[in-house]
């Protein structure tokens, strides 16, 4: 449904009202006495009464208009958008309506969709629930669950309305927090200005550099903490074909004053894409390179992201460079906020390796 911004809506309720009397008055040559004025006097009354009782009720239809308009402003934020969609998920598939289930889905995942709705059955006993909706521009990501399952989801706006564009499920419920690395926010001063790196510090020292074959920088503005693992050779492109790629980057944890500690698991994982013959059976098997992140607190892992032949706006890899974005909000900084935030590796605060006080970027 389309909707009006509230700025838009104009009422077209005149804010004043002048009766007419559709009866023209006649007057004679002679003075109007004391008595006939006394005598005129209820006829007046009528047509000023006549006149406060229209008003009256135009007064009650402007104010129930403004009421109306109001209601209406406040149901269609994008983030109730979203929960409609949602809440149609629910009801296709407690009505078992394969055509309003695929509906919702974006051109993208429509083929899944339709996969996906072949097997639907009428479930009345389903029921969704979420935990928090994020809307960054034409992306939107949900964190709820379903009757028997958790799940994180992602939307994307579609001709004006809002589209299922996938899921992830699980068994155990998902951090609210997630929602911001699913749709992140817009690019910080860092970023906006080519990502100069060699305004963020290193972490170790040139010798310790040598001896352990790696680097770690890191900075952050308002929108990201921005963190580079270096190698010591080119690093192989997300989805390449690989034999063996181990580069021995640490654990990390990331201290941010006031709000607590965070661990980081980065590194880069061998997949392998298997092929298929007309039986189903695996006929051919390739090896690739798959970057992935995760970020952990107190032994929950508030969201994970990874890159391989399908690009992540949070990772990215170029010669022998390995860049992750960190939403700020992930990690409960409020936005504004200028928190101390301190990186080291799984030591800290007794690092055996590196400790990096990380810089806001001016």
């Amino acid at each position: 449904m389309k909707t009006r911004p509230p700025g838009r809506w104009r009422s077209r309720l005149c804010v004043g009202y002048r009766a007419k009397s559709s009866i023209r008055p006649t007057y004679s040559h002679r003075a109007e006495s004391a008595s006939d004025r006394v005598a005129a006097l209820p006829h007046r009354l009528v047509r000023a009464g006549s006149a406060l009782q229209v008003f009256s009720l135009f007064s009650r239809i402007l104010i129930l208009g403004l009421l109306a308009c109001a209601s209406v402003c406040r149901a269609q934020t994008p983030e109730d958008a979203v929960a409609a969609v949602y809440k149609q998920l629910e009801r296709a598939e407690q009505t078992g309506d394969g055509k309003a289930f695929v509906a919702l889905w974006s051109r993208e995942s429509a083929s899944n969709a339709e996969g996906m709705a072949a097997n639907l059955r009428p479930h009345p006993e389903a029921h969704y629930t979420f935990a928090r909706i994020l809307v960054q521009g034409d992306r939107a990501a949900l964190v709820g669950a379903a009757t028997g399952l958790f799940w994180k989801m992602r939307f994307v706006k579609e001709d004006g309305q809002w589209k299922i564009l996938d899921f992830v499920s699980s068994d155990t419920a998902f951090d609210p927090a997630a929602v911001y690395a699913l749709a992140p926010p817009p690019d910080g001063a860092f970023a906006r200005a080519g990502s100069p790196w060699q305004n963020a510090p290193p972490g170790l020292a040139p010798a310790n550099e040598a001896k352990q074959g790696w680097q770690v920088r890191a900075i952050f503005d308002e929108s990201f903490l921005y963190i580079r693992l270096e190698w010591n050779q080119p690093l192989a492109p997300p989805g390449s074909t690989v034999a063996n790629l181990h580069p021995n980057w640490p654990v990390m944890k990331i201290d941010v004053a006031g709000l607590g500690g965070f661990v980081l698991n980065a590194g880069v994982q061998i997949g392998d894409q298997a092929t298929f013959d007309k039986s189903g059976r695996a006929n051919s098997h390739r090896a690739y390179a798959a970057y992935a992140m995760r970020l952990e607190r107190g032994n929950k892992v508030l969201f994970s992201a990874t890159a391989d032949w399908n690009a992540n706006p949070l990772i990215a890899v170029n010669d022998r460079f390995f860049d992750m974005r960190i939403p700020l909000r992930a990690l409960g900084i409020a936005e504004g906020a200028s928190p101390k935030i301190v990186i080291g590796d799984a030591s800290w605060p007794k690092a055996a390796i590196f400790s990096l006080d990380v810089p806001r970027y001016r």
